[in-house]
């Protein structure tokens, strides 16, 4: 389509107008000179005429720009379906071709933003974990329907008082809300125990500060966990006693025999002190078991890191690092004691040279880290999922206590206990413990 200048229009419309002025001065009696009222008139006339025709020539610009400026507010207002007719006039038709190329851009983002808003609407909706969106007005904004039917209610939440919402809870529940607790928490409704994870998480919408409330009930699949964990501890033990209990059975039967034989009552001591093994040995493993069941909780008390480290470096015998400006941490120094020398035993059993095997404890900000490190096997990613669960080994004599103690001992000092491999071969076992003024 061919282009047209608005300028040209207006610059042929006023040479026409000025050379028909001047025609018609020129063909004026000469007693009218250019003061005279008639040709003051005549100029007057003929300066509206050209103001009209001048708007005339320019109203395709005027209402072009119009347009764009309203277009503009309406994308302010998230409207963005105005496009201008593009009259093709040279001064204003690639501005009109920019705003119509920019608001179909504008337009399919914002379809594509609502098409997955609404794909993301009704997944949360479909979701079994209760999610509930609170202003600092304490306002619900949004909710979905495993919310809804948690607070017991019929209607939507959106617009309600969350503190009165609250009150449909169960005190435990309630209680955890309010003070914004996460983790699992065990509750009882109707003789049934139930156990949801709650998480409460704050975070900046629109300028505004809102809490964000997670309910997820875990108590089927917490209830799947515990049986297959109890299946696996009864096949442990049961493994364990036959292993030990056979023997001695047969043992016993062969001191029944020597004491029948008098000529073989030489071996009888022998038999006794196998016996008195396997006792020992299946005691020793019961012993483990049951300090895992009965861990006390930490006696924190203010230790002095350079001791400490000194301390554990006589008893673990291997390489050992240490980095630390502050003098004094609390945390119980008998329990973490305990879990570097089970890391440390873990490290040297892997398979690593010894020399590999190394221990530091370092200072991270207000973070005391620990690290046990070797050259070892490593794990998979199977085996680091499942390392820190109990009565899970990868030794073929091993119990699964260990590694789930030492993870308990950590957890009780507000802590969690890290495995990844080194990337040259070899596993490091970390965990963290905060530093208080």
């Amino acid at each position: 389509m061919v282009k047209r200048s608005l300028f040209l229009r207006l610059y042929l419309t006023c040479t026409f107008i000025m050379l028909l002025y001047g025609v018609i001065l020129a063909n004026l009696p000469g007693e009218f000179h250019f003061f005279s009222a008639p040709v003051l008139l005549i100029t007057l006339g003929f300066l509206m005429i050209l103001l009209l025709l001048s708007k005339w020539c320019l109203a395709p610009l005027t209402k072009t720009l119009s347009a764009i400026d309203n277009g503009i507010d309406a994308f302010k207002d998230n409207d963005f379906s105005l496009t201008i007719h593009n009259q093709n006039y040279t001064e204003v038709s690639n501005l009109v071709k920019i705003y119509n190329e920019l608001a179909t851009v504008l337009r399919n983002e914002r379809m594509d933003i609502f098409q997955r808003e609404l794909l993301l609407d009704t997944v949360i909706q479909s979701t079994p974990v209760a999610m509930v969106l609170v202003n600092s007005n304490n306002k619900v904004v949004y909710s979905n329907l495993a919310a809804k039917e948690m607070f017991r209610q019929t209607r939507k939440l959106e617009g309600g008082d969350f503190s009165q919402l609250i009150a449909n809870l169960t005190p435990v529940l309630q209680t955890a809300t309010i003070e914004r607790s996460e983790g699992l928490v065990s509750d009882v409704l109707d003789d049934q125990a139930l156990v949801y994870n709650i998480n409460c998480q704050q975070f900046t919408l629109n300028g505004r500060e809102h809490q964000l409330y997670l309910y997820k009930n875990m108590t089927n699949e917490i209830s799947r966990k515990e049986t297959d964990m109890w299946k696996q501890v009864i096949r442990l033990i049961s493994h364990e006693l036959n292993n030990s209990l056979a023997p001695i059975s047969s043992l016993t039967r062969s001191a029944q025999k020597i004491i029948a034989q008098p000529e073989h009552r030489h071996m009888l001591n022998d038999v006794l002190e196998t016996i008195g093994n396997r006792a020992s040995h299946l005691h020793g493993f019961i012993e483990q078991y049951a300090s895992f069941s009965r861990l006390p909780k930490p006696n924190l008390k203010a230790v002095d890191l350079s001791s400490f480290f000194q301390q554990i470096e006589t008893l673990i015998g291997v390489t050992c690092y240490c980095d630390v400006v502050r003098e004094q941490a609390m945390f119980d120094a008998g329990q973490i004691e305990q879990v570097i020398i089970n890391l440390v035993k873990n490290a040297k059993e892997s398979g690593s040279a010894h020399e590999d095997v190394g221990f530091e404890m370092k200072q991270q900000g207000r973070q005391l880290t620990f690290n046990i490190f070797d050259r070892g096997t490593g794990l998979s990613t199977q085996q680091q999922q499942q390392a820190l669960l109990p009565f899970f080994t990868t030794k073929a004599t091993g119990t699964g206590v260990g590694l789930a103690l030492c993870n308990e001992i950590v957890i009780g000092h507000q802590g969690k206990l890290r495995l990844y491999n080194r990337t040259q071969g070899g596993l490091c076992v970390s965990f963290s413990l905060e530093l208080t003024d």
